[in-house]
């Protein structure tokens, strides 16, 4: 109990701090999760909010529900429905189907502790509709155990022992000791009254032990009356029976008769003949401030009968008849009006006409909508016919344009070609003459190399190769010859000297170390140290034009 009231002190202390709104719907939220360990706890937290401050429909209606709720598991029968209508007016129409369902149900009991079973029967009806396939639930079997009791009232013992038994089993399926053996009341009960002695002495036999086991002293007490009907009507000596109850009073209840064993007392004792005792215990019952149903009347009246048989009051016996008549009428009236078949059929019937009407409303909806569409359509049709000729017609002048571009584009195409073809005429005309340079510096080199002694001739190559202006040309002819080459290697190549770079431009316009060492001054091996050395340079560098550098510098034949 402790830790009951520290979480609920936790929870106002968290909770306060919220917005009115948060901290509501969080408070309901707490009670009820607490409704199902702690219904005294969660009676106290829902009743701390007023739902006249709730500022939404919804939280009015969940807190209809969530009182309601808590309520029927304090044990606190509600006879007025004033408490829930916000909650059945709103999930009606806004609710989920679990929400109905709890609603409903809820809604049910209400009825159903203001002796309204009509009323009861058809509201758990609805909530079980609206349970739907959620079979393995409390709710599932709570509500199949008030079925069979609203089929038991009409004595319609079939449907009300199917009713009992998926109950049963679906308390056994949740783990709930206590409200399985309230069904195995239930059932024992029912086989009792529909005459099956056999079938109740093997649900007898099934749960005696369990209540034993269980300890549960008000379960012992009416088991023992249900044994001790079953076996009056199966024709033992009453005073064994009688023996048996009061033997069983004394070990469960004091030694005291319970009251809801006075009319079974009252039979027995009245088929034994004593007056006395029937008449005692008939005063007891009347005494009891309970509002009887119509068939549990009736069998008071036949008890009250068979006082007045054995007192031998003629006249009371006729007016009783009377009632009793008149109370067989009514009962009769009761089933054929308000019986749980006519129930379930009127219930068939609303939702199969709230089904028709649905379909009804959709086909129409079906049909207007359809119209709406066709008219809608027919507009985009409209609209996107006009919108294709407009683009038709904006297709057909950016096509003339584009042609008109085009034979632009071609007659420039045409004289672009034309130039470029003299272009390249020009540019074969000068490599040619670069070409034939090369070659004439290069047979110079070639003839000083083979007639060194030939003086005037070296004093020419010498001039010519040390020219710095014919330097440059050269330079400037192999860049444009192979296609800016020079210029790459100045840009992106290694760090390379002067010296490094005249080189390269002499072994790339075909120079031979021989014909290099000619026009340089310098010995032939020396040009091969240095042509060693440039490779080296180039191939360690990491630039991504390396392997052109030396496919240009270094053919492939000189490897």
């Amino acid at each position: 109990m402790k830790q009951f009231v520290l979480l609920v002190s936790l929870i106002c202390l968290f909770f306060a701090c919220q917005s009115p709104a948060r901290r509501a719907e969080a408070l309901i939220d707490a009670a009820d999760s607490l409704s199902g360990i702690a219904p005294d706890s969660a009676l106290w937290l829902i009743c701390s909010i007023d739902p006249d401050t709730l500022p939404t429909e919804r939280l009015r209606a969940r807190h209809a529900l969530v009182h309601s709720m808590i309520l029927d598991k304090c044990f606190i029968d509600l006879q007025d429905d004033s408490l829930i209508l916000p909650a059945v007016e709103y999930f009606a129409e806004h609710g989920s189907n679990r929400e109905r369902m709890q609603t409903y149900y809820y809604w049910a009991r209400i009825a159903e502790n203001a002796q309204q079973f009509t009323l009861s029967s058809e509201r758990f009806l609805m909530a079980e509709h609206f349970l739907g396939d959620d079979t393995l639930d409390r709710y599932a079997a709570l509500i199949a155990r008030c079925l069979g009791d609203a089929y038991s009232l009409e004595y319609d013992f079939v449907p009300a022992v199917r009713h009992y038994r998926r109950s049963l089993d679906l308390f056994r399926a949740l783990g709930e000791q206590v409200n399985m053996l309230r069904m195995y009341e239930y059932l024992a009960t029912t086989y009792r009254m529909m005459g099956d002695y056999d079938g109740f002495d093997s649900i007898y036999a099934e749960v005696w032990p369990q209540a034993v086991d269980f300890d549960d002293k008000e379960m012992l007490l009416k088991l023992s009356n249900l044994k001790a009907g079953n076996d009056f009507f199966r024709g033992i000596d009453p005073r064994k029976i009688i023996d048996r109850l009061y033997a069983t009073y004394a070990l469960y209840h004091d030694g005291s008769v319970p009251e809801n064993d006075y009319p079974f007392l009252a039979l027995a004792y009245g088929e034994l003949g004593n007056a006395d005792s029937t008449r005692f215990f008939l005063k007891e019952i009347d005494a009891i401030n309970f509002p009887f149903t119509l068939s549990q009347q009736t069998g008071l009246l036949y008890l009250h009968e068979q006082m007045l048989k054995l007192e031998g009051d003629m006249a009371q016996l006729i007016n009783l008849k009377d009632s009793i008549v008149f109370m067989n009428d009514s009962l009769k009236y009761y089933q054929r009006t308000n019986s749980m078949e006519r129930i379930e059929q009127r219930f068939r019937a609303r939702m199969l006409e709230q089904s028709n009407r649905a379909l009804l409303t959709r086909g129409r909806l079906f049909v207007l909508g359809g119209v709406v569409l066709a008219a809608l359509l027919g507009t985009v049709i409209v609209r996107l016919v006009k919108r294709s000729r407009r683009i038709v017609q904006r297709k057909n002048t950016q096509i003339a344009a584009y042609l008109k571009e085009l034979n632009d584009y071609r007659a420039l195409k045409r004289n672009l070609l034309d130039r470029l073809d003299m272009q390249v005429s020009k540019e074969r005309e000068v490599r040619e003459l670069v070409e034939s340079r090369f070659r004439q510096i290069r047979e110079l080199a070639t003839t000083y190399y083979q007639h060194p002694k030939t003086l005037r001739l070296a004093e020419r190559v010498r001039a010519l190769a040390l020219s710095e202006e014919m330097l440059r040309d050269l330079e400037s002819m192999v860049d444009l010859y192979h296609d800016g080459i020079v210029t790459l290697l100045r840009e992106n190549g290694p760090e390379l000297t002067e010296e490094d770079i005249r080189l390269a431009v002499l072994l790339i316009a075909g120079f031979t170390p021989q014909q290099i060492s000619i026009v340089t001054d310098t010995a032939v091996n020396t040009v091969y140290v240095r042509k060693l050395r440039l490779r080296n340079k180039i191939a360690q560098s990491d630039t991504p034009f390396t392997e052109r550098f030396i496919d240009e510098i270094f053919p492939s034949h000189e490897s």
